[in-house]
């Protein structure tokens, strides 16, 4: 892991010194280098989303981490939430709400109303997902 550590700080210090570059030397006037430069950090961070939950997924399959550190979710999750207030008549829109990158929010949510460890909630999630697949 600390290889991939020094990979990934590398990449952001490239980045970094890429885009000071790009303004220093940028012959557009401000707007529209401060809308390029904007681009290139969304994509920048496009790029590094996928390739941390690439890691995160070998990482999990290989053993390292335990199921469910990352809650990725293949499918429809309205399918998932559709199930889960089904199984579980207590359960509100509002603890069902899953934001992309707030997955401990909605494990915190769902440990609260139905009592359960977050392993056990992970577990459910994942027996629900694979059931409708």
């Amino acid at each position: 892991m600390d290889k991939n550590g020094k990979i990934l700080l590398a990449t952001l210090s490239g980045i970094g010194a890429g885009i000071v570059a790009g303004i220093l030397l940028a012959p557009d006037n401000g707007q529209t280098t401060r809308d390029s430069v904007k681009r290139s950090l969304t994509k920048a961070g496009e790029d590094m989303e996928k390739t941390i939950k690439s890691w995160m997924s070998k990482l999990e399959k290989s053993g390292t981490t335990g199921a469910g550190s990352t809650l990725v979710m293949h499918g429809s999750w309205d399918d998932v939430k559709g199930q889960l207030k089904q199984n579980y008549a207590e359960l509100t829109e509002d603890d069902l709400t899953y934001a992309e990158g707030k997955e401990d929010e909605l494990f915190g949510r769902l440990q609260v109303k139905l009592g359960k460890t977050k392993e056990e909630i992970v577990k459910l999630v994942d027996n629900i997902r694979s059931s409708l697949s």
